[in-house]
Parts: structure tokens; sequence; C-alpha cells
């Protein structure tokens, strides 16, 4: 949907474009040009989710086609550690900016503890973990450049959730998912 300026309807340059109902699961289809101001407002994003409790829910705010890089707006449950161990992204750089929470970051020869107004750069091929080791939930914006990371969360949730949303299929989902978006383990 095109929010339309007051002249008869006509969009113009900065008008807001947004998708027009809230959707959850799935493939960001939504083509905007690249010339044409966004805005995103909450929950007007791609919605993903699992029903399964240790999982968070994130918002693609952006994805990467035609602007380079993509956004999520990622809350983080009490606890949550994806994965616990090293691993790195293979194929983009990413920035973490905390909005709410602390979240315990490791890397290969150090570790952090960021707070809010915290970013975190992550750039490809960098060893990493993190988690919210803390009984509160956490917040965060992850901007990967160039975008397309951002489709592994949604493909692992839906995969998840139509496989019953239980520990066995996560299992079976989680390996082949990091395999195709190149988030590879530490070597051991």
């Amino acid at each position: 949907m095109i929010v339309r300026s007051r002249n008869r309807g006509i969009p113009r340059t900065g008008d807001v474009t947004r998708p027009a109902r809230r959707r959850t699961i799935g493939v960001m289809n939504t083509v905007i040009s690249t010339t044409a101001a966004r805005v995103v407002p909450p929950g007007a994003g791609l919605v993903a989710r699992t029903s399964h409790p240790a999982f968070p829910d994130i918002e693609v705010k952006f994805t990467g086609d035609g602007v380079g890089f993509s956004m999520i707006d990622y809350a983080v449950p009490p606890h949550f550690a994806p994965p616990p161990n090293l691993h790195r992204h293979t194929r983009e750089n990413a920035v973490i900016y905390v909005l709410e929470g602390e979240l315990h970051y490791w890397f290969e020869h150090d570790d952090a503890v960021a707070v809010p107004g915290t970013a975190v750069l992550l750039p490809a091929g960098a060893w990493f973990r993190w988690a919210n080791e803390t009984d509160r939930p956490a917040r965060l914006l992850a901007l990967f450049a160039p975008g397309g990371f951002e489709q592994y969360f949604v493909d692992l949730f839906a995969a998840i959730e139509a496989d019953g949303s239980d520990d066995a299929a996560i299992g079976r989902h989680i390996d082949p998912m990091r395999e195709r978006y190149g988030d590879e383990a530490y070597p051991h």
C-alpha cells in the first residue's frame, strides 16, 4: 500500500511505502524501488516467529533487494544462546546495535558485554557467538551487508514450525540451514 499525498491521490517522492498487511513467516516478496524513501513502522515488516518458547521473534525491516543491506529487529528472550559455540558468517558483514537489555559476545580471543547503545561489528569471517545470559529480554537491530542472511531466520522458523516446533525439529533443520546460508561452526 502506498500512502498517497493529498494531491489527487498521486504518490510523491518521500511518500511512505509499506506492506498492506502484517505477514508472518514467508518470503518477503514486495519489491519497492530503491529511489523511494521508505518507512517501516513497528510490526509492518516481515514478522517471523515460531511457537518454540526458546526462539526469538524477528521482524525483517529491509531485505537486501536493491539496497545492498538488510535489517532485522530482533526480540531476544532471556537465556537465549544461538548457537552456543563460535561460528562465523562467510558471506556478509554484520553490525549489531543493542537497543534494550544486555548481550554477551564472545570472539576468537576476547569477549565483551554489550548494553544499550553498543554497536558490535562482525566482519565476514570473524568468529563469534552471543547470548542473552540475563533473566530479562533484550532487543537489537542487526544489519547485514550484502543482504540475504535475513532469509535464514525466515526459512528456519518456517521449517521448524512446519515440522512440529519441538527440539527434534530444530535439530533436523538447523545444520542444513546454516550450510545453505554460509554460517560455519568453529573447527574444534
